[in-house]
């Protein structure tokens, strides 16, 4: 049942640390102004917002439909229905692309009036359209990761192994630290019976980061304290479906400590961005800074930072 809330409730996860570190003025659009911007009544700066967080460049929207698809093939698998092939695999995704485009476009104002149901493309709201090269790019970009999933260690796995058991898939998890809810999504995890080791797997789309290693170790943090698991049961797999190559990694007992307390300094300074902290009231917007960076003309919401020609946010 929906209760409307003034504000919404404060969590953690690491897409909102990252949008923090990013620009505070970003993380308030994000997380704060956009809240109620899809009710009808709402002022008009919180539906832009709103409107504008739904926005996705290609990249960003070709990995998710690519992380749908291999989750509908494992839960097929999983659920004893029939595999989908390759080439129908990457037949959805270029149907949901080419709906995006279709929306960004002819039905542009179905986004304007219900931007979660319908899709707009950054490159369109923002640039010229797609251009030949951005259209072959992201061509290229999803047959390589098909055919990477499909002889992934991780889809192997699956597919010979006869004693496993499967954890999670794809789905939101959520788990408490000090009081405020973390949320984490786990793309699949199962446990190598043979092996008694939990495997905890991240399908990547795009290029390694230092970054891939921190976000495992969230999700190692969440297993061992939610689930009992010992670190030195788990295994975290970065699988690069972009390049093919498989990632592991087993954590020790300090790097999980070392996540928890990141987690904890990130939370700390979130919350000192808070006028009121049981309420999640924020402060005033021009408290949340302002950083120009070379990102500024990729985000969401540059039009709502846009001075003269320079793009602040």
């Amino acid at each position: 049942m929906y209760v409307h809330r003034d504000y919404p409730d404060f969590s953690w996860s690491n897409s909102r640390h990252k949008t923090f570190l990013e620009c505070a003025r970003k993380y308030y659009h994000q997380y704060y102004e956009s809240h109620n911007g899809w009710l009808y009544e709402s002022p008009e700066e919180n539906k832009s917002a709103y409107r504008l967080k739904n926005i996705k460049n290609i990249p960003i929207l070709l990995g998710d439909e690519i992380h749908k698809v291999i989750d509908r093939q494992l839960k097929n698998f999983l659920n004893g229905k029939g595999l989908l092939s390759e080439n129908e695999l990457m037949g959805m995704v270029t149907q949901n692309l080419n709906r995006a485009y279709l929306d960004s476009t002819k039905f542009r104002q179905h986004w304007f009036q219900k931007p979660k149901r319908h899709q707009m493309l950054h490159e369109i709201y923002y640039g010229d359209g797609l251009s030949p090269e951005e259209i072959s790019a992201a061509k290229i970009k999803l047959e390589m990761c098909m055919k990477n999933f499909f002889t992934s260690k991780t889809y192997q796995d699956i597919l010979t192994k006869i004693e496993m058991h499967v954890l999670h898939s794809e789905d939101f998890q959520t788990f408490e630290v000090n009081g405020v809810d973390v949320f984490v999504v786990l793309d699949f995890v199962y446990k190598d019976v043979n092996h008694e080791k939990w495997i905890v797997v991240d399908w990547k789309t795009g290029k390694e980061s230092e970054d891939d290693r921190k976000q495992l170790a969230f999700y190692a943090l969440f297993l061992s304290r939610e689930h009992k698991i010992p670190v030195e049961d788990i295994v975290l797999r970065n699988e690069y479906l972009l390049s093919g190559k498989s990632q592991e990694y087993q954590l020790t007992p300090f790097e999980i400590d070392s996540a928890q307390q990141l987690m904890n300094d990130s939370i700390y300074h979130m919350l000192n961005y808070l006028e009121d902290p049981v309420k999640n009231k924020p402060l005033d917007k021009e408290q949340f800074e302002m950083k120009e960076s070379k990102r500024c003309n990729s985000c969401n919401y540059k039009e709502k930072c846009e001075v003269g020609e320079i793009f602040s946010c």
